[in-house]
């Protein structure tokens, strides 16, 4: 039985789509060449309906708001692309996207890492507070996707003890988070004290907070700050101020963002965490709030 309704009815129009991406990009000052960055611009017609095509005099080449995208020569609408970010930042997964838009998996998972891709690359944010928490987890992720033949067969569940590193399949996950405010996570290979000073080089906070993991024993010695610890293996959770339970709250919700898509090649993981990291740092907004935010930074992250 066919549905009275198609998911385009749920979806913006492609002139709307065509408006925010321009809005996003030139706001209300003057239109700049992609290319050479002149103002020396005139307008020459329309493309494909729903977008302006504009003509610069310095480099005299044409473009349209999505030369110098992520969104430019691709196959799908802005509309698609605007749809997937949505339901991505919900946390649907790439297979339920691809069902509902009914096109090629391929296509929604292509334009999936190249979003995630461009949030990654503005991750790195300023974190201040005067209690800074920091703790690692270990997330099992294998080679999903990836054919592999030179590999023996591995127990099934990838039920690796203990910490372990990217080689066994268990990659090292670090999060800093500054209590009532933002958290920079970071993925490694493997954890070291030179992996750990250079993460939080630009963290500034009077208390660092964190278990009594001996990674961190050497923040003992850091002039300016106090490293309160806890000791985990001795049941002490908290004592006061003293805690990293915001910080594990926050891996709480990592693990069940990450449970969605039923198992996260290690080699695209950072893609998943900093994505979960983008909707922890703007969780105080509303919903269409939060997709202007992310639409803002993959636009910012992703032109030429």
């Amino acid at each position: 039985m066919e549905s009275l309704f198609s998911i385009t009815d749920f979806m913006p129009e492609e002139s709307k789509c065509a408006d925010v991406l321009r809005k996003l990009r030139w706001g209300d000052g003057p239109i700049k060449c992609p290319r050479c960055t002149s103002e020396r611009i005139k307008s020459n017609g329309t493309y494909h309906q729903h977008y302006h095509k504009f003509y610069c005099h310095q480099c005299k080449r044409s473009f349209t708001e999505k030369t110098g995208t992520i969104f430019d020569n691709s196959k799908l609408t802005l509309s698609e692309w605007f749809y997937i970010a949505r339901e991505l930042q919900r946390n649907i997964s790439m297979n339920q996207i691809h069902k509902d838009l009914g096109i090629a998996y391929q296509h929604v998972m292509h334009a999936s890492h190249k979003l995630m891709d461009s949030v990654y690359m503005k991750r790195l944010v300023e974190l201040e507070g005067e209690d800074i928490e920091v703790d690692e987890m270990y997330q099992s992720a294998g080679s999903k996707g990836k054919k592999q033949t030179e590999r023996k067969p591995r127990k099934r569940g990838l039920k690796l003890r203990g910490r372990g590193t990217y080689d066994k399949d268990k990659p090292p996950i670090v999060a800093v988070v500054a209590r009532k405010g933002k958290a920079v996570i970071e993925m490694f290979h493997d954890l070291s004290k030179r992996n750990i000073d250079a993460f939080l080089y630009n963290v500034t906070g009077r208390f660092f907070h964190t278990d009594d993991f001996r990674i961190y024993w050497h923040l003992d010695d850091e002039p300016g700050i106090v490293h309160e610890s806890v000791n985990h293996s001795r049941k002490e959770y908290a004592a006061g101020y003293k805690h990293t339970n915001t910080v594990e709250g926050l891996y709480s919700g990592l693990r069940t963002w990450l449970r969605r898509y039923k198992g996260v090649s290690k080699d695209n993981m950072y893609k998943f965490v900093s994505l979960f990291q983008f909707n922890y740092n703007h969780r105080e907004l509303h919903p269409m709030l939060l997709l202007d935010a992310l639409l803002e930074t993959v636009f910012l992250g992703a032109v030429i």
